[in-house]
């Protein structure tokens, strides 16, 4: 059963690594626009994201059990198909939710592979499922590893509610990406409607006189009220930070501009919903030091949102044959094309590569 469940899961991964790449290529054939990720751009697919995660979570905390159709467990033929469904289905959930956190680490490969042909793209992307699968193939090939794992007991369920902690962020995060992407409207339209899923929900199970453990109870009130609360944030003017005035809006015209004035510019695509990029931004661009090389007068930043589908934007990722985010550029006398950063970025990294594309005496002066 070990190495079913493993398989199944790992099938899971790979399928839909291949139903990534499938859409990709028929996307390239009809001359959309490509990018690993860009499934968070479509509403449709956040709000019914926010709602799965959301429904999965209810369900660890006893208050909305999720099970195959009684219909689907018979034309399997029994519970040891049904647990492999459930392991198959999971492997690909996870992978539709992991795509906006490995663009770092598979942004080389996909980018290659969204210059060739479908044969190519089909290869690498089931070689990139293969990759994300390969612990539970590990699994499935020396079962016994699993006697590492702790014996079962009451850490199970306290893991369960911990999941279930983990999954109602995540439909929480998800919801305000929607508001970033779709607006405040469907943002607050989806959240309310979520909880008065939950609300109902929670009545049908008192009107049926089931009895919630005191931790489900307090689940459920969590459940109901987060949805909401991300409802009442969107309806609730936002204003913009001290910070996020330093940035340019990206414009590729004014670009070029202020680069032959001799100025060093940093342009920087993001995205509300990719998470590296947030990395980059706690982790270098608000620490002090990187803050005073950029607030010199012969500095200039740009941000690229690209939260919603923008073909200039996609064009200015295609010219550095990037398909995913984040990407930053420095520009300068000494670099009037544009130096590609890596994905992860530090502080020292930035820095250096702000020196190397100034001019000459604008770098001297910042060393003195």
């Amino acid at each position: 059963m070990i190495r079913l469940g493993a398989l199944a899961t790992a099938g899971g991964i790979t399928f839909s690594f291949l139903l990534i790449a499938l859409s990709l290529v028929i996307l390239k054939w009809c001359g959309a626009t490509l990018g690993w990720g860009i499934q968070f751009q479509q509403p449709w697919f956040l709000a019914g994201m926010a709602t799965v995660t959301l429904l999965f979570a209810a369900s660890f905390f006893e208050l909305l059990p999720i099970a195959v159709p009684s219909s689907m467990v018979a034309l399997t033929l029994g519970r040891t198909q049904h647990l492999v469904l459930e392991a198959f289905l999971a492997g690909a959930f996870a992978t539709l939710l992991a795509t906006p956190c490995s663009a770092p680490f598979v942004g080389t490969a996909v980018g290659f592979a969204l210059t060739q042909g479908p044969p190519e793209i089909l290869i690498i992307f089931l070689c990139l499922g293969i990759g994300m699968s390969l612990p539970y193939l590990i699994a499935a090939v020396f079962p016994g590893c699993v006697r590492w794992l702790p014996r079962p007991g009451r850490w199970m369920v306290l893991l369960r509610q911990a999941l279930g902690v983990l999954l109602l962020g995540t439909a929480v995060w998800l919801l305000f990406i929607l508001w970033s992407t779709a607006g405040a409207l469907v943002a607050a339209t989806t959240g309310i409607l979520l909880a008065a899923l939950i609300g109902f929900r929670a009545l049908l199970r008192f009107w049926e006189g089931t009895m919630l453990s005191r931790g489900s109870r307090a689940a459920t009130a969590i459940l109901a009220v987060a949805p909401l609360a991300v409802s009442i944030s969107a309806a609730t003017p936002t204003f913009q930070t001290s910070a996020e005035s330093r940035w340019q809006t990206f414009d590729p015209v004014a670009l070029q501009r202020l680069v032959g004035e001799g100025k060093t510019v940093l342009v920087d695509v993001t995205a509300t919903w990719c998470l590296t990029c947030k990395v980059n931004e706690l982790t270098v661009f608000e620490r002090n030091d990187v803050r005073s090389r950029l607030d010199q007068p012969d500095v200039v930043r740009m941000r690229a949102d690209w939260t919603r589908p923008d073909p200039a934007i996609a064009m200015y990722l295609r010219h550095f044959a990037r398909f995913g985010i984040p990407l930053d550029v420095v520009y300068g006398p000494q670099q009037p094309q544009g130096e590609p950063l890596p994905e992860l970025l530090t502080p020292g990294i930035l820095i250096r590569a702000l020196d190397h594309v100034a001019a000459s005496t604008s770098a001297e002066a910042h060393l003195h």
